[in-house]
């Protein structure tokens, strides 16, 4: 696989919500190889873009999103972040991991394959899927003969092998707690909010394996604030309540276990976007001829999971599509010195189009 695009895709800061110019590039890219492209304002100078070629009765459709996370303690980065570097076999630069490197491994693919293709490229996948809810909201239709979206996100540990076929979802939820202030100098009189918030916390620690850690689900304080005024006891403080239910939690029903913990009301934090429902795929189309596929090229057989994470793959189970997630090795996302290994971008390049052939057969 020639490394050349991934080199022009890192050196096109699309640190969110700046995906402007990478956007541009990959408009022109596709065009160029005969896709029809069309984009979707999400917000100024923010956009999808969709992208297709060929014709048949089902299309298999290739999902990235086009933004990356800010560089995170820039001084520890030992190569320029925006500068594509080859540092034995491996690719060093921002995104080159999540998710440039799968989204130049499914462009080499499909612009050497005949069958029918969609492509979805969103922008915000790093902060709140405001691109990805756009899109199935609004353009529900371009997925309407999609019977298989292929997410090439990094594998983190998982190998080229492992296909994540069910993700679990996320939930904030947050509890406010309304004390007494008080000048100190008559502490007795007030209810001190931080001390109601300190009994929540304990609480919630000392019943978590109890009432959330099993079937998957992850839960965590994430924020906690709180402060005394002048020379007075607190008198409000909060909690933020992060989850990571599986597929099977409903937020309804995770409220109520954390309700149960405290008399005050535990309400869904406020959000632009709605949150990501977990879910999973029994089967999925071609699964078979995938396995076969993992099986030729990489000598090992399918390994299937279900990761305890969140990504628009989860917005894109929302329209009943199967969605397999299945990208490349590498390291170190969202941390300095990101890098994608070169040899399993081009294995799964390879892979993606074999399995562009069988589709074609299929239909």
């Amino acid at each position: 696989m020639n490394t050349i695009l991934l080199e022009r895709m890192v050196s096109l800061n699309s640190v969110y919500p700046n995906e402007y110019r990478l956007g541009k590039f990959l408009c022109a890219y596709l065009a160029k190889h005969g896709f029809l492209v069309m984009t979707q304002r999400v917000a100024a100078k923010r956009f999808n873009i969709f992208a297709r070629r060929g014709a048949a009765k089902k299309a298999v459709m290739f999902y990235g999103h086009l933004d990356t996370v800010p560089v995170i303690n820039p001084t520890k980065w030992r190569t320029d972040p925006f500068h594509l570097t080859h540092r034995q076999g491996r690719l060093y630069g921002l995104g080159t991991y999540d998710m440039k490197g799968g989204i130049a491994a499914f462009l080499d693919a499909s612009v050497r394959s005949d069958s029918y293709i969609k492509i979805f490229l969103a922008v915000d996948e790093e902060w709140i899927s405001e691109g990805a809810w756009t899109a199935i909201k609004h353009r529900r239709d371009f997925f309407s003969d999609v019977n298989l979206v292929i997410s090439p996100e990094p594998n983190f540990g998982l190998g080229t092998y492992g296909i994540v076929r069910g993700r679990t979802g996320r939930f904030i939820f947050t509890v406010n707690f309304d004390g007494k202030p008080a000048h100190v100098a008559q502490y007795q009189e007030s209810v001190d909010a931080v001390s109601m918030m300190g009994k929540f916390i304990s609480d919630f620690y000392a019943a978590r394996e109890k009432l959330f850690l099993s079937g998957g689900t992850f839960v965590q304080i994430r924020r906690v604030t709180g402060e005394a005024i002048g020379m007075s006891v607190c008198g409000n403080a909060s909690v933020d309540i992060e989850v990571l239910g599986n597929y099977q939690d409903s937020i309804s029903d995770i409220q109520g276990r954390l309700q149960s913990l405290t008399d005050v009301s535990v309400r869904v934090k406020a959000r632009k976007t709605p949150y990501l429902p977990g879910y999973f795929f029994s089967t999925f189309p071609y699964q078979q001829s995938i396995a076969n596929i993992i099986r030729f090229h990489t000598k090992k057989e399918m390994k299937l999971h279900v990761r305890q994470s969140v990504s628009d793959d989860n917005v894109l189970a929302t329209l009943g599509i199967p969605v397999i997630t299945w990208g490349p090795s590498g390291g170190n996302a969202h941390e300095p010195n990101e890098y994608v290994e070169k040899s399993s971008l081009e294995t799964l390049s390879k892979m993606f189009h074999d399995v562009l052939v069988k589709s074609a057969v299929a239909y």
